[in-house]
């Protein structure tokens, strides 16, 4: 029995099949000879029926009740039963296949890929033919564990188990005695560590356990599976280092050790591997360089080592592999030069982006003439690249040169070209026109020179490339002064931002396949054409940064069901926001902010539950508080700055308010009342410290980057990018009235606080000192006395404080941030003494609160006192009593 079985299962005897016109569905006749029906094999001895290929032929489901009706003593010889490749429609229910089981004694080969057996324990498979050498129940639903005897039949030589995802537990430490050559458990739901007696499956062949939860060390004991040929333990949770009894598996063609948790360097094992075709040791944790032996397996036809933490210098043997048809080494932090590719004839895939290799590219690259895919970007390669020597690459469909030191050379020769592309990478490359090479490039669709130097107009042969394939376009970041037309009848990503484009947009449509549009960042006037609202598809659209005025186009709210993205800030645009989106709108960012829309916000904004971001500010909107926004499911950032909203913000009128928001800025408005202390005590979002793994990661709409404006730190910021985690509130610049409430104290995830330029009274609330993640507080410009909390010195993150121009009074606190402050940040109360201001505190006592002890508590305290020239012994005797006296509820915490 071959070890190796079809990814199909199906059998030799469905390829015999030669029917032209495709196999013809089975339909049984009970009233006939059995060993008659087509997929049915007699013994010619007996009569009996030996094997069942019902997976070969779409079957009639009356054939079912047909086999049953057979006579079971026939079935009793079956050696051969394959049900797998049926539509599933065609399948046997669970009860149907138990009823072709019974009584199965004979059975050799059992597959019944696909077949439903849900609720069927994999315990159940114990009581199978001693005889069975090929069992395959792949996908079948199976469920429960593995138990210790369960690899104990006599005869079994190969098992798949694959993708039964309700298989739990351990694999069984077992003796594991058994005759196995092919053992298949992938994408189940195994977990736990592997057992060191699985190196007792010596006649083992093949193992694949990839995708599973599999954790812990490889076990040693895998060096003793001498016959193995392929091991795939990919995509798992395996980690510490890779054993070196690996080197024992010479007859290996396939080691597969991708997507898992190993670090250490790569084991150097390779001296006797020369029948290894594949290795892949991607994405995990390896360090130190490329093992020197890796060049003794001259056999190795791909190799991947990406995505991991390789350093040093791409030895040149590797370049001299003579199998070598793929390499991967992206994604790490090799150095040094690309030294010459001087025997490797077969590569046709070559990917070394993302490290920082330097020097300039070397020309052998170029004779490499099966090469395919090659990608070099993200290094610090330097030199001129000559479009001559790039010309080579015919066969050439993936290119990616991007942000490297590189210029490339034009060549206007109809010779230079690369027929075949269909992805080309050339961002940050210091190119000053479009490169000439992509001249009768009928076949590509992905093209991207954003960030280069190229000027002027686009040229006239760019209007026949690609007319019938280019589905991405980018050329963002340029020079461009003119964008006349939009050939390309399957576009689906055009971005033109941050040019020179000038004047009004012209009319002729983009295609109705257009999804992402932008022309942000250029010098466009006019009016926002009307075409936008003939694509129904569209979903992200970026006019932002231009010179557009007028009205918001009313039929672009037809759009609004599609659209996800809008961002018009920063144009002269005017009037009412015109937009009604409906109840199936999809919108998760709007942009308008910036412009000089007047009256108030579309209430239908309500109907955009996906809604992240809703920036309004810099416009002369005038409305109350949209309270009725507070439903809005997703909201994260609501931006109304300097506008014309007022009245009091009143209550919530739901329990969750806002259960999203993470930045509100109502600043330079003319708000009126109390703080909101109903809204700050349900901002759940807000009171969240808890760390999910997302502290780095943006807020974003795929390629398409979240930005604001917003102060911070007493600057006037913008963000080009929003971190998930960025909380802050910013009420300043209005008329709220009344004290802080102490509920701000709550939010435990706040990070900057502004309440400047209002007419707030009362003391600073002592609960602001639980802020742990605070970096700013301005609470300027208002009516605040008392003393400043020493409980704020708690707040260690602390880098701009502003409590100027109020009515404070007492010593500053001392100590972590507060000794970093500035005169500036006290400015305009008179009542406050210490450092940094001039005016020194006469009582050190601050009334209310306990002393401020000296480190080392009490007793140093006592000390220093002692230990002053200054006073008199008897003085200071005088003092440390009266201080006792006065301070005994105090001083008992400290003695």
């Amino acid at each position: 029995m071959n070890a190796m079985m079809p990814n199909n299962s199906t059998s030799f005897f469905c390829q015999m099949d030669d029917n032209p016109t495709g196999p013809k569905k089975l339909s049984w006749n009970a009233d006939t000879d059995c060993c008659s029906w087509k997929g049915v094999m007699c013994d010619q001895m007996t009569g009996h029926v030996i094997r069942l290929e019902l997976g070969c032929y779409p079957i009639d489901p009356t054939c079912y009740s047909s086999a049953g009706s057979s006579n079971s003593t026939e079935l009793s010889t079956l050696d051969s039963l394959n049900l797998s490749s049926l539509h599933k429609s065609e399948r046997p229910s669970g009860s149907n296949s138990n009823m072709l089981l019974q009584n199965l004694t004979m059975l050799r080969v059992l597959i019944l890929d696909g077949l439903n057996m849900s609720g069927i324990d994999v315990s159940r498979l114990m009581n199978l033919s001693p005889s069975l050498e090929v069992l395959s129940l792949r996908c079948c639903k199976l469920r429960g564990q593995l138990a210790a005897n369960f690899f104990l039949l006599p005869k079994l030589t190969c098992l798949n188990l694959s993708g039964n995802k309700e298989l739990s537990g351990y694999l069984p430490e077992s003796s594991w005695n058994s005759p196995l050559k092919v053992l298949d458990l992938s994408s189940a739901g195994f977990s736990g560590v592997l057992p060191e007696s699985i190196g007792n499956l010596h006649s083992l062949e093949i193992l694949w356990l990839c995708h599973c939860n599999f954790s812990g060390s490889i076990p040693s004991s895998l060096g003793n599976l001498t016959r193995l040929t392929r091991l795939e333990l990919s995509f798992n949770e395996f980690s510490g280092q890779v054993p070196s009894t690996l080197s024992n598996l010479d007859r290996l063609t396939l080691l597969d050790l991708s997507t898992n948790n190993f670090k250490g360097p790569i084991p150097d094992v390779f001296n006797n591997k020369t029948q290894l075709l594949e290795m892949h040791f991607s994405h995990n944790l390896f360090v130190g360089p490329i093992p020197p032996s890796i060049k003794n397996l001259s056999n190795l036809a791909q190799l991947d080592i990406s995505n991991n933490l390789i350093r040093g210098s791409i030895p040149s043997s590797l370049f001299s592999l003579p199998s070598l048809t793929s390499l991967d080494l992206s994604n790490n932090r090799l150095s040094g030069p690309i030294e010459e590719f001087l025997a490797a004839p077969s590569l046709d895939h070559v990917d070394l982006s993302g490290n920082q290799l330097g020097g300039s590219i070397p020309s052998s690259i170029f004779q490499l003439g099966n090469l395919t895919y090659l990608s070099i970007s993200a290094n610090n390669l330097t030199g001129v690249l000559d479009l001559r020597l790039l010309s080579r690459l015919k066969n050439l469909t993936d290119l990616d040169l991007s942000d490297n030191i590189l210029s490339l050379s034009n060549s206007e020769n109809a010779e230079h070209v690369l027929p075949n592309l269909s992805k080309v990478r050339l961002s940050g490359c210091n190119i000053t026109e479009i490169p000439a090479f992509l001249r009768n490039s009928t076949s590509v669709d992905w093209m991207d020179l954003s960030s280069n130097k190229i000027h002027g107009n686009i040229p006239s042969w760019m209007w026949d490339v690609g007319t019938e394939s280019l589905s991405y376009l980018n050329i963002s970041h340029n020079f461009l002064t003119s964008f006349k037309q939009v050939p390309w009848k399957n576009l689906l990503f055009l971005d033109l931002h941050s040019n020179l484009i000038q004047g009004p947009i012209l009319p002729p449509p983009l295609p109705n396949s257009v999804l992402f549009f932008s022309l942000a960042s250029n010098q466009l006037t006019g009016y926002l054409p009307g075409f936008i609202c003939a694509m129904k598809g569209l979903k992200f659209l970026d006019l932002a940064r231009n010179n557009f005025v007028g009205t918001i186009p009313q039929c672009l709210g037809n759009i609004s069901n599609d659209l996800s993205v809008l961002d018009l800030q920063e144009n002269g645009l005017s009037g009412t926001i015109s937009l009604t989106f409906s109840k199936n709108a999809v919108l998760s960012s709007l942009h308008l902010n910036g412009n000089k829309f007047e009256g108030l916000l579309p209430r239908s904004l309500i109907n955009c539950k996906q809604l992240e971001v809703l920036d309004l500010g810099g416009n002369k909107l005038n409305d109350t508080f949209p309270r009725w926004l507070e439903t809005l499911p997703s909201l994260r950032v609501l931006v109304l700055r300097s506008n014309r909203f007022h009245s009091s913000i009143g209550n919530p009128g739901t329990e969750f308010p806002f259960p999203q928001l993470r930045i509100l800025d109502l600043s330079s408005n003319e708000l009126t009342g109390p703080l909101p202390s109903a809204y700050f005590v349900n901002l759940k979002a807000m009171m969240s410290t808890h760390q999910d793994g997302s502290e780095m990661r943006y807020i974003d709409q795929g390629y398409y980057q979240e930005s604001i404006n917003a102060t911070m730190k007493g600057l006037e910021t913008n963000l080009p990018k929003i971190l998930v985690i960025l909380t802050t509130i910013d009420l300043s610049s209005n008329k709220f009235q009344g004290m802080i409430p102490d509920v701000i104290g709550e939010l435990g995830s706040l990070q900057g606080l502004n309440l400047s330029h209002n007419n707030l009274e009362g003391h600073i609330p002592s609960s602001l000192g639980k802020l742990s993640e605070l970096e700013w507080l301005d609470l300027s410009s208002n009516k605040l006395s008392g003393t400043i909390p020493s409980k704020l010195a708690n707040l260690t993150f602390l880098e701009v404080l502003n409590v100027s121009s109020n009515l404070l009074t007492g010593s500053i606190p001392q100590g972590n941030q507060f000794n970093t402050f500035q005169a500036e940040s006290y400015r305009g109360n008179p009542g406050l003494c210490g450092y940094p201001l001039s005016k020194t505190c006469t009582n050190s006592k601050v009334p209310g609160e306990p002393p401020v002890l000296p480190e080392g508590g009490a007793h140093s305290f006592f000390a220093e006192i002692l230990e002053s020239g200054a006073v008199e012994i008897g003085l200071a005797c005088g003092i440390v009593l009266g201080l006792i006296m006065s301070n005994l509820r105090y001083l008992r915490s400290f003695l």
